[in-house]
């Protein structure tokens, strides 16, 4: 194309002092101008706001100089007539701009296809911005992109966005821009639609106080309804009453769930009806995990609202509404409303938690005043009447011991409070038993009266016990101790030093043992006669039982587990994670030091009563080994 003077695109004259250029009445204005009212509108209102208002600027202003080109340069090809948009650009003195790629492909009356690629050097945008904001993180030519745009979309009659690749405001050596049909952009179409159906700012304000005006009702009907839920909990009334005043309010279906997914309250639907559909809001609450804010969740029949009731930092359950496939959600108040209700609950829940703790305080304390002896039976009856329990029956005593397995001091405190509190709930809400529970470093003693446990066996109720502290509490190992079935309360210390002789017989393998399993040797062990069962131990393991340490203890574990296994040297080693070479060196070894035959019947009850004896008597001493 031959070269281009402002002349031959431009017919500038003066009328009445007044400029024209190609009939249409022009000003000038430097760029300095321009820089000022740049300046002060991003200051005001923020660069992300103006970007449409300058991409559009430039847009009317290619759309504009287009117009000149297809009327007065119509036997130029489409091709030449595109390639005069830069030229003109440049001419005016916006930037100095030329094309480094281009692709034009026409079927018909139809373009199919444009690409078109360029460099502008000296970009006025980019200069004025630079001036007046420095480096900016990304393009700041809007109106050069518009320009080009709108020139390019009058050419073709086809719809385009020409963007940025790269900014000379963003500190590059040179802006390098490209342009497509807007077909072709694909996903980066999306910031061309938001700059043209960008509103205008009167008709935005205009929405947003629409907008503002409908939050503040929003709030108010919020607020006046957890007003009403906070004064029935002030009155001490229960969640139903609460649930009623909600579902009174917004004729909306209610549930309250605990962390198992049961139904603690529910308001407006029938038992029927929750039952129906109570599965698949649990399929939700499982499948879907924990979560931390109101979500929605559509089932087969309409469509549930959850949120997460939280106590102490943890999801002690869920409340949610329910809609039937008729009604739509009004998610924004609907959530407000459900959030608020979360956290009555979670105040319920935390006036309960408390009531509880405090009984099991009392209980606990109960406990200790029965084991120390002080009362009388008819003292201790009379007192139990007040917690609802009845000792004119006969109980058992348990000593449940726990360790956990990675020490932390600090760690080890919460756990031990968190034992407590999953022991409590187990028999309150699993089992439904009202029971005594003290505590004391590294163990629990509990108190049951066998007419709360006779249709199923003591020993299993521990053993259930046992398995729900391990789902709950992981690296902890749990132990027990079951005493004989007693009659009267007031020999409550007797069964617990049952329960304690008991258990530590008590091993990973055999976590409960029972009073009755040891025998002859639970009636004759006690602290009368603690010094002759002594006698009767040395006489029995001889020198492994004098200046006892760490290598004399694996001996007796593996004396012991042998003949627990009745001899059988494959089980023992896998019991023991032995190989059968190291288990025959070790019982080679205690027979050499005990001088006598393993094999032998009599010998063999002998030393099993003698070890056990040893576990019971001096499981203090053992413990404190195995500390060292």
């Amino acid at each position: 194309m031959k070269s281009i003077k402002l002349n031959d695109l431009l017919t500038i004259r003066q009328e009445n002092e007044l400029w024209f250029a190609n009939n249409e009445r022009s000003v000038f204005v430097s760029t300095r101008a321009f820089g000022a009212m740049q300046r002060d509108l991003i200051e005001n209102m923020g660069i992300n706001r103006l970007k449409a208002f300058f991409f559009k600027y430039g847009f009317q202003l290619g759309l504009e100089d287009a117009e000149d080109v297809v009327e007065n340069n119509q036997s130029l090809s489409l091709m030449e007539q595109i390639e005069l948009g830069p030229i003109i650009h440049a001419l005016k003195g916006y930037t100095k701009s030329h094309i480094t790629e281009k692709e034009l492909k026409v079927e018909g009356n139809k373009v199919t296809s444009f690409y078109l690629k360029g460099v502008w050097e000296n970009s006025y945008e980019a200069e004025q911005h630079l001036k007046n904001f420095g480096n900016r993180q990304g393009p700041v030519c809007y109106t050069l992109t518009g320009y080009a745009t709108g020139y390019i979309k009058a050419i073709l009659g086809e719809d385009v966005f020409f963007k940025e690749l790269q900014c000379q405001g963003d500190g590059a050596p040179c802006c390098v821009w490209e342009g497509r049909l807007l077909s072709e952009w694909k996903q980066e179409a999306a910031e061309f639609f938001s700059y043209s159906k960008e509103l205008p700012i009167l008709k935005e304000l205009e929405q947003t106080n629409e907008k503002l005006i409908m939050e503040r009702n929003n709030l108010a009907f919020v607020s006046k309804t957890y007003n009403d839920l906070t004064n029935e909990l002030i009155k001490g009334n229960n969640i139903d009453s609460i649930l009623h005043i909600l579902y009174k309010q917004n004729q909306l279906p209610i549930v309250i769930e605990d962390s198992r997914q049961h139904a603690i309250a529910y308001k407006g639907i029938t038992p029927q009806e929750f039952i129906s559909i109570g599965s698949e809001l649990s399929e939700f609450s499982v499948g879907r995990g924990c979560h931390t804010k109101v979500k929605i969740f559509t089932f087969k029949n309409g469509i549930s609202l959850k949120t997460p009731i939280y106590l102490l930092g943890q999801i002690v359950g869920h409340c949610y509404f329910i809609y039937d496939k008729e009604r739509i959600p009004n998610y924004e108040i609907d959530s407000m409303i459900l959030d608020r209700l979360a956290s009555i609950c979670s105040l319920l829940f935390l006036k309960e938690k408390t009531e509880i703790e405090s009984m099991e305080q009392v209980k606990g304390h109960f406990l200790e005043e029965i084991i120390s002896g002080k009362y009388t039976k008819q003292e201790i009856t009379r007192k139990a009447d007040f917690i609802q329990l009845d000792f004119s029956d006969a109980f058992y005593v348990v000593t449940l011991n726990y360790k956990f397995l990675n020490a932390n001091a600090e760690k080890e405190f919460t756990l031990y409070k968190k034992t407590f509190e999953m022991v409590s709930t187990y028999f309150r809400e699993e089992k439904n038993l009202n029971i005594l529970i003290g505590q004391q470093p590294e163990s629990l003693i509990l108190l049951i009266t066998e007419k709360q446990v006779h249709q199923q066996h003591i020993e299993k109720v521990i053993k259930t016990l046992i398995a729900y502290l391990k789902k709950h509490i992981k690296n902890a190992l749990f132990l027990a101790g079951i005493s004989s079935k007693n009659s009267n309360i007031v020999e409550a210390r007797e069964a617990l030093d049952e329960a304690r002789s008991a258990v530590r017989l008590s091993s990973r393998d055999q976590p409960i043992t029972l009073f009755s399993d040891l025998g002859v040797l639970g009636i004759l062990i006690n602290n009368e006669n603690e010094q002759a069962i002594k006698k009767i131990i040395r006489e029995q393991l001889g020198v492994l039982y004098e200046n006892i340490d760490d290598n004399k203890l694996d001996l007796l574990e593996t004396l012991y587990h042998f003949l627990e296994q009745g001899g059988n040297l494959d089980q023992t080693a896998d019991h023991l994670a032995l190989s059968k070479s190291g288990l025959r060196y070790r019982l080679n070894k205690i027979t050499t030091l005990l001088d006598c035959d393993l094999r032998n019947p009599q010998k063999q009850f002998q030393l099993m009563m003698a070890l056990k004896a040893f576990k019971i008597v001096e499981h203090d001493r053992i413990k404190q080994l195995q500390i060292e």
